[in-house]
């Protein structure tokens, strides 16, 4: 691969990066607010997790953080919690959780059953 399309790739990757972080900074403050959380949100952040993590690219901690609580979260699911409980919510969520699974699998880190 040229020099070029790498400086490209890096661009890009560091751009998903501070995108990814800006959706956590979304889905902290709707849960600080005691608001739901758009499924797409977790989407999304899940979604840009995984490309990162494909790459190479470590997850920004404030990303980390906000997909942790959120996978911790999915087993407790209630009115109170923040986050929006639909079928397309439980699906975005079950998702994650199986994600940060593997993630942590793949890091040796202890995984939660929820």
């Amino acid at each position: 691969m040229s020099p070029v399309i790498d400086a490209m790739q890096t661009a890009k990757l560091a751009q998903v990066a501070q995108l990814a972080t800006a959706v956590a900074e979304r889905v902290l403050d709707a849960q600080i607010f005691d608001l739901s959380v758009p499924p797409a949100q977790i989407t999304a952040l899940a979604s840009a997790a995984r490309l990162l993590q494909d790459n190479g690219v470590p997850w920004p901690p404030l990303v980390e953080q906000v997909l942790h609580e959120l996978a911790e979260n999915s087993g407790k699911l209630a009115e109170g919690a923040g986050i929006e409980r639909t079928s397309e919510g439980d699906s975005a969520l079950t998702g994650l959780t199986r994600f940060l699974g593997a993630f942590r699998r793949e890091k040796d880190l202890p995984v939660q059953q929820v």
